[in-house]
This record gives structure tokens, C-alpha cells and sequence, in this order.
């Protein structure tokens, strides 16, 4: 159906609101709205679901519509029918098949619960995915929407804090996805300038805290800064959805230890920022694996393991290095390219940041460089992943080997600061009389088991000539 004109759009608007006088005034349906400063009551008209426009600037699809190539050239023009019938593809993707046919069916059979809100010249703020499911309908009779009218001077600002408080008042709608939240944050931020405990506030973070709330906003803000330095690590710059893959708690954790590193070394955290890339572009993401990979791992644990790759393996230095003119042959690839030298004695810096282009870029084939094979993009992925995989592995068991050799060096120490604490403890309670004979004669008793463990500690290191006699 051809797109309607913004004015006959406005006239028709009108027109549904007049005819409601028509009608006694108890009739009429009308719906209270979290209006920023207060509650705005707003006339509710049945409108055809293609006559209303879709919100080009709902943070539900917000991060979709950033990466779409074809938004970039049409967005100019967000209500024309071009941009629509884009938005109206990104509104259905945001759910999942199953759930829109369950919305259909809802729809068909009992209506709409609650009516949605759009603006004065008809666009929506929210049922955006109702209007589309709407649609689709066959019968004419049933292609409605029932929609509350705002006033024409609301402004962006107060379309933004009402699609906001709509979202957060209906706990069954679906959330938004963690960029499209972080989006909206930064929107609130700089396009309205909203502070971040009010912002905190809209969001219900850490409500029973507005320091910890204002505080959390904060860091969201600084995740997402981070989420655009990663998409500019790889030749291709990465789709800001991309890292919908991810919860805060990744995100969190990854920023703490880049902060860490920068602290120190510019060149040791971007290395960092590549390895933690590199993991989750092959789908490697729990919070717990993530946590083992730093600036050394993809030389110091996932090359040699991709270097046992039965397919890759053989090419896996000259994948992962920098290409050179004397560069050494992979190990095992003599009988692949020749009898050359294997060892060159040199440290292997892996280029993590090729790795990367490999693994999110377009191209479905890998070329090796300095050579004449190539491999599918998926075998490059799966064994990149694989050696990962079997590095954290390695890792986890290097590390808990560490922590055995040290483990007699903490158990010491942590026993020293419990004597520490035991003489405070003593000495503050000493004179207080509820700290009776009974107390006494316990705090004796397992002194003396202290003293009977010291022994036999005393021996070991006199024994394994640790400390002299």
C-alpha cells in the first residue's frame, strides 16, 4: 500500500479525535501516561496499523539500524517508505519467530490488552511491533491499532523519558538488547542531558543507592566506549551488535583489567583488548574463560596448540605471524613446502589482529601468506577456537601448579596476619568482663593447638633445610 502524505497523515489523526466527541464523554478511552513531570491523561483512536509509522529512533532496533549499510544512505529521510519497510524488518528480527507468532495469535483472538502511544503527526513511540504483526493480518476489519495520541508539543526529550518509563512499567515486554540499552544511556546522556543518577533512576539501577546507581550509569557509558574501540580493531570495522554476545559482567571484567594495563603499558593493553577479541569472535564468551586470557596467551598458549591442528597445523606459524621474506617454515611443513630450516630461534610474536580479520571478515576463504595454500574460513575458525579452547586448558593447569609451589609461602603468611589479628583481638577485649573464664580457658586451648601446629611446621623447614636448627 502506498505510503499516505504527513499532512493527510495529521488530518486523518485529527479527524479520529474529533469524531470521538461524538461520543459521550464516558466512552471515550483514554489512558494516564508517565509524563515527564507528571502523568499526562492522552485520547486513545483506532487507527489502520498502515496508516502509523514506525519509530525510526526506537531503542529496540537502535544498534541494528547503526550497522545496516543500506540505513546509512536512507536515513536521512527515517519516515519515507524505504527507511519504514527497514525499520519494519529489524522490529520483527528483535524477536524470535516463535514469540511474534505467539503475539499474532494473542492478537487475532483477544485484541490488544493495552493501547500503544504515538505522536501527534502519527508516529509510534512503542507497539512498533504489534503495528507490524498487525499488518499481516488477512481480515481487513482486524488491521487496527489502537494508539494513545500525545500532544503536538512534546519534544525528543519527552519522547525519550516516556518510551523509557513505558519499557520499564511493563515487566513482560521483551528487554533490550545490551547495546541497544547502552545506546540509549549515551542518548540520555549527551542528546538530553540527563545526569547519571537520573538516569539511574529511569533505569531502576541500584534504586535503593543513588550513588551506586549514578555510579553504575557511569561505567555503562565508559562499556560502551570500550564496545567502540574493540569494532575498530579489525580491518572491517565489527557490527556493534556483534557484542550482544556479551552481558555486562563480561564486559565489566575486561574493562578492569584494560584499565589495569594501561596504567602501565599502552602496547601490553591493546594486545589484551586483541587476544579477548580474537576469544569471543570464535564464540568463546563465559566470564570464567575470559578471565584467563591476557596479553601473552595466543603466543604463549593458543599457537602451540594450533600448531597440533591435523589441518592447519603445518601453516600455523606463517597464519599467525607476520609475513617476511625470511621467514621460518612452519614446524611440519617440510613435506608440504620442502626440506627448509624449521627453527629460527626467534621470539614468535603471533599477529593477533590478522587472526581477527580471518575470523570476522567477509571473505569465506583464508589465504596463507608466503604461500600458495588456502583453507575454507570455517576450518580457520574451528581450529582457532579449538586451540583456545585447549590453551585455557593448558593455562588453567599451569596456573594451579603455580599456585601449589606458592601455596606453602601464602599458608604461612595468612597464618601470620591471623596471629596478628588474634593479639588486636586479645588486647580489646582483655579487660572487658563479659570475656570470662570460660573464654580464657577456650582462647588456651587453641593456643596450644597452634603451638603443637608451629612445631611440626618448624620441623618440616628445619627438615627440608628451609631454616636451620
Amino acid at each position: 500500500m502506498p505510503q499516505i502524505t504527513q499532512q493527510q497523515r495529521i488530518a486523518r489523526i485529527e479527524q479520529l479525535l474529533k469524531a470521538l466527541n461524538t461520543d459521550p464523554p464516558e466512552k471515550h478511552e483514554t489512558v494516564r501516561l508517565p509524563w515527564p513531570g507528571q502523568d499526562l491523561l492522552c485520547p486513545v483512536i483506532r487507527i489502520g496499523a498502515d496508516e502509523v509509522l514506525l519509530n525510526p529512533r526506537s531503542h529496540r532496533v537502535r544498534s541494528q539500524l547503526e550497522d545496516d549499510v543500506e540505513w546509512k544512505e536512507v536515513s536521512a529521510d527515517p519516515l519515507g517508505q524505504t527507511a519504514q519497510r527497514i525499520i519494519e524488518r529489524f522490529v520483527r528480527g528483535a524477536r524470535k519467530p516463535d514469540d511474534l507468532a505467539g503475539l499474532r495469535d494473542s492478537l487475532l483472538k483477544e485484541g490488544q490488552a493495552e493501547p500503544g502511544v504515538m505522536t501527534f503527526d502519527g508516529v509510534l513511540v512503542n507497539a512498533n511491533t504489534r503495528a507490524v504483526v498487525i499488518r499481516e493480518f488477512d481480515d481487513p476489519a482486524k488491521k487496527y491499532l489502537r494508539v494513545a495520541v500525545l500532544p503536538s508539543h512534546a519534544s525528543p526529550d519527552e519522547l525519550s523519558l516516556l518510551e523509557l518509563r513505558l519499557q520499564m512499567q511493563k515487566p513482560l515486554k521483551v528487554d533490550y538488547s545490551l547495546t541497544n540499552e547502552l545506546l540509549f544511556i549515551e542518548e540520555l546522556s549527551s542528546e538530553r542531558e540527563l545526569k547519571d543518577g537520573q538516569i539511574a533512576k529511569e533505569l531502576r539501577i541500584f534504586p535503593e543507592n543513588d550513588k551506586k546507581g549514578a555510579a553504575e550509569v557511569n561505567l555503562r557509558l565508559k562499556l560502551l566506549d570500550l564496545i567502540r574501540n574493540l569494532q575498530l580493531i579489525p580491518s572491517q570495522r565489527i557490527p556493534i551488535t556483534f557484542f550482544d554476545r556479551l552481558g555486562y559482567e563480561q564486559l565489566r571484567e575486561v574493562y578492569r583489567i584494560h584499565q589495569g594495563l594501561l596504567a602501565r603499558d599502552d602496547v601490553e593493553a591493546q594486545n589484551y583488548l586483541e587476544a579477548f577479541l580474537l576469544t569471543i569472535a570464535t564464540g568463546i564468551t563465559p566470564v570464567h574463560k575470559i578471565r584467563k586470557i591476557d596479553a601473552d596467551f595466543m603466543a604463549s598458549y593458543m599457537l602451540p596448540q594450533l600448531e597440533e591442528d591435523e589441518m592447519v597445523g603445518p601453516l600455523a606459524l606463517q597464519l599467525t605471524t607476520e609475513p617476511s621474506s625470511n621467514a621460518p617454515t612452519p614446524k611440519g611443513a617440510k613435506a608440504l613446502l620442502g626440506d627448509r630450516e624449521n627453527e629460527s630461534g626467534d621470539e614468535v610474536r603471533v599477529d593477533v589482529k590478522r587472526l581477527i580479520d580471518f575470523v570476522t571478515g567477509s571473505e569465506n576463504t583464508v589465504v596463507v601468506p608466503n604461500s600458495v595454500f588456502r583453507f575454507p574460513k570455517e576450518v580457520v575458525v574451528d581450529a582457532v577456537k579449538s586451540a583456545i579452547s585447549s590453551g585455557l586448558v593448558e593455562k588453567g593447569r599451569d596456573v594451579r601448579d603455580e599456585n601449589k609451589l606458592d601455596a606453602p609461602i601464602g599458608a604461612v603468611k595468612g597464618a601470620t596476619n591471623s596471629m596478628t589479628r588474634a593479639v588486636e583481638a586479645l588486647t580489646s577485649v582483655a579487660s572487658d568482663p563479659e570475656f570470662d573464664a570460660k573464654r580464657r580457658k577456650s582462647l588456651e586451648a587453641a593456643f596450644k593447638r597452634l603451638s603443637r601446629t608451629f612445631k611440626a611446621l618448624d620441623a618440616a623447614l628445619i627438615k627440608y633445610e628451609i631454616k636451620g636448627k
